[in-house]
């Protein structure tokens, strides 16, 4: 099920919190060697998205990373939170991301990116 938009603002702006942009991540785990993923990312001031074109293997919150580091090299975050310091854009700035991690099948994996 894709999560639209306009549900999810809907939601934010009850918790007292401005959203800039919605992660859509898809985890596939393949026995053997472990989870991959990839990540789609929308902003939504004019709805340009981002597609992590490498879908890459890692655990936990790696999407995350991937997301920050994709919107920091594409120039979507403050020059100040370049590099190491992405992870820090979240804590001050009150959670401007909304994260949709779903688990699903490497094809749905690489729907999300467009592949």
């Amino acid at each position: 099920m894709k999560v639209k938009a306009k549900d999810v603002l809907k939601e934010v702006t009850a918790q007292g919190r401005t959203v800039k942009f919605i992660v859509y991540a898809v985890e596939w785990y393949n026995r053997g060697v472990g989870s991959y993923f990839s990540v789609r990312i929308v902003r939504l001031a004019d709805g340009a998205q981002l597609p992590v074109k490498t879908w890459k293997r890692g655990y936990g919150d790696f999407y995350k990373q991937m997301a920050l580091e994709a919107m920091s090299e594409e120039g979507w975050l403050p020059e100040k939170y370049s590099g190491k310091n992405a992870y820090m854009y979240e804590r001050e700035n009150n959670y401007p991301i909304e994260w949709e991690l779903r688990k699903g099948t490497k094809r749905e994996m690489l729907y999300n990116i467009g592949e």
